[in-house]
């Protein structure tokens, strides 16, 4: 009994001598061990704080590094063929226009674009197309703002340059009801971007003044002082929505307001109503249905004068060279006075071929037989030659 108890003992105290002293090269790798999770631990709680930070601020674009602009230079010329003689400008290949944008972010929030245009019209002297600021967000809240000379954000095509249009020519209804060129004038727009997860919602509201480029369907040859319209103000209104249906196919509809009134009296209204699919094949297959309705209200002697006109198309693109198109158009014209009213609606159809030098350069024909209200049918044959490079003439600066 002694002898198994001393042995006990003894067995005990060696364990004790083997825990009390542990191995020096065990004991140096726990130490490692710990230390490395205590980085660890505190690296963790330093990207904490950096993530809970960036989520507290207000999340902005980033701004070039350079405080140089983007420069483009867009080159729009082409000639028009026709069975007509009348016609002084057929048969002759003319540069229509030389855009120069320069572009650039000047805060964080704000970026700025000027584009001077050389137009035929005003034998090439420059003349300021567009200059605006575009603030993109207006502190923490969902809205936007531009401030300047633009385009009117009225419609679809009004807004699109024309070297970014799909076809040669503006539709009717753009000509007739807005103006040759489309309706181009100074002022601001309030943008707001509704909330929705599946459904692009933006709510534009824009002040203007009414002048000589924003005619809505004065004709070019006249002036808004004969018809009694110039300096007011001109109040729009757009609404677009685009609901969230896949990658491979987009949709999106446009509703837009436009009043105001003329020195006369009369108050002028323009509504609009616009679509457009997109359907994608492939990288560069793309299928583009559009369309777009206009209405021209004029009052006056406590009477109003409706006109209205609208226009379809159809482009396919099997590859990223080749476009095919088709357009109808189809519009009255607007009224101004009992004198200078046109009976009847003017119609056209066109049929449009587009070969894509490049992202930014193109070639197109554009055969169109029109059928004017107040003329002979005529058959004409429009040839379109652009060459660009910059932002500015890449198609993505398109919405279509």
């Amino acid at each position: 009994m002694r002898v198994f108890i001393t042995t006990l003992i003894l067995l005990c105290c060696t364990m004790g001598v083997a825990f009390s002293a542990p191995d020096p090269a065990l004991q140096t790798e726990i130490d490692d061990l710990k230390a490395q999770i205590q980085q660890m631990t505190e690296r963790l709680r330093e990207l904490e704080q950096k993530l809970a930070e960036q989520e507290a601020q207000q999340t902005t674009p980033a701004v070039p590094a350079t405080n140089l602009p983007q420069i483009s230079v867009v080159a729009n010329g082409g000639a028009l063929f026709q069975d007509r003689k009348r016609d002084d400008n057929r048969n002759r290949f003319e540069q229509d226009e030389l855009e120069l944008a320069f572009q650039s972010y000047v805060y964080p929030s704000v970026r700025f674009d000027a584009i001077v245009a050389f137009d035929k019209e005003e034998d090439f002297s420059a003349s300021v197309e567009e200059a605006y600021a575009t603030v993109i967000q207006l502190g923490n809240t969902p809205l936007g703002a531009r401030l300047g000379r633009m385009r009117l954000p009225f419609g679809r095509v009004n807004p699109i340059h024309p070297h970014q249009l799909l076809y040669r020519d503006y539709p009717l209804p753009i000509v007739n009801l807005l103006g040759e060129d489309g309706a181009i004038s100074n002022g601001g727009t309030v943008n707001y971007l509704m909330p929705a997860s599946n459904l692009f919602a933006e709510l534009q509201v824009g002040l203007f003044t009414l002048n000589d480029h924003a005619a809505l369907g004065v004709p070019h040859d006249e002036t808004l002082h004969d018809y009694g319209a110039s300096g007011e103000l001109m109040r729009t209104l757009r609404l677009t929505l685009a609901p969230v249906i896949n990658r491979d196919n987009e949709l999106e509809f446009g509703l837009s307001g436009l009043t105001t009134r003329a020195l006369n009296g009369d108050n002028l209204r323009l509504l609009g109503v616009d679509f457009q699919y997109r359907r994608f094949f492939g990288a560069a297959q793309r299928l583009l249905l559009a369309g777009e309705w206009l209405q021209h209200r004029r009052e006056s002697g406590g009477s109003g004068v409706n006109r209205h006109g609208y226009y379809l198309l159809a482009s396919y693109k099997p590859d990223r060279y080749w476009e095919y198109g088709l357009r109808y158009d189809w519009s009255k014209r607007a009224f101004l006075t009992a004198g200078t009213d046109v009976p009847g609606a003017d119609r056209a159809l066109s049929a449009i071929l587009t070969y894509r030098l490049n992202e930014q350069s193109y070639i197109r024909l554009q055969w169109r037989n029109l059928k004017p209200a107040d003329d002979s049918v005529r058959n004409e044959l429009l040839f379109q030659l652009m060459f660009g490079f910059g932002p500015h003439s890449h198609p993505l600066e398109s919405t279509q």
